[in-house]
């Protein structure tokens, strides 16, 4: 004694319906928690994640710096020559 095809359609509209209002209430309700939860954990202050972060960082932080030397000035001055570069670097320091 199965479910008829009639059947079957109206249990597959009535878990959708479910489903499409459970979305529509949880997504506010989950973007809600989400944004009172980084309002928190952002601040920088003793006993949050983003001060231990800053403190002690995970993974080591480099700064790198390309500098160029313009082997053709006096044109590029009184011209508007494009200028000839040279590049020098990159620097890499940790």
């Amino acid at each position: 004694m199965g479910c008829n095809q009639r059947c079957g359609l109206l249990t597959v509209a009535i878990i959708g319906a479910v489903l499409a209002i459970l979305g529509g209430v949880l997504i506010p309700v989950g973007n809600h928690f989400v944004k009172k939860t980084i309002k928190r954990e952002a601040v920088i202050e003793k006993g949050t994640i983003a001060y231990q972060n800053w403190v002690i960082p995970g993974s080591p932080i480099y700064r790198q710096f390309w500098l160029f030397d313009v082997q053709n000035p006096e044109e590029v001055m009184q011209n508007g020559s494009a200028p000839i570069l040279k590049q020098k670097g990159p620097y890499t320091y940790r």
